[in-house]
């Protein structure tokens, strides 16, 4: 992932968090923002699939098992690679405090994953992808605001 991609959705995230959704006719005056901006339109189309993938990633594809409701998660090196034991025990914070559940957590990942990073993603940028997820995932709106309220009193 290079830098510019994530920022391209942080600008994204920061400038829509308020918006349900983007209308398809307002697709093109998005992207002519972004490059307005300063944005190159690698990284935007980059950001804009990513983006595509989350709304994937939120879908019932990624429910759990029933079964599955009780099992450990256990990280494979190549989910290692991007992230780091600081970003895997935060994940496990969340998930042992009710934010994420199962299925927003493997969301979490595959958008972690789908970031296409040559290093691991920072703490800062994980809890932006865990917000991003938690905004886009029903029900899970009220666990976006409380962990960006909590992050706000630690910086």
């Amino acid at each position: 992932m290079k830098t510019e991609v994530m920022d391209v959705l942080l600008y994204i995230f920061e400038r829509f968090q308020q918006d349900e959704f983007v209308p398809v006719e307002k697709a093109q005056t998005l992207i002519n923002e972004l490059e307005d901006v300063g944005f190159q339109s690698g990284e935007i189309d980059m950001a804009l699939d990513w983006l595509d993938g989350l709304l994937e990633a939120s879908s019932n594809s990624f429910a759990p098992n029933p079964a599955a409701l009780q099992s450990i998660r256990i990280f494979h090196p190549y989910e290692t690679h991007y992230l780091s034991k600081q970003c895997r025990g935060f994940l496990y914070f969340l998930e042992q405090t009710g934010i994420l559940d199962s299925h927003s957590r493997e969301a979490v990942i595959d958008r972690v994953l789908a970031l296409d990073s040559e290093k691991q993603v920072n703490l800062d940028q994980l809890k932006w992808v865990v917000m991003m997820v938690l905004f886009n995932t029903p029900g899970k709106q009220e666990a976006a605001v409380w962990l960006e309220n909590m992050d706000a009193c630690f910086h």
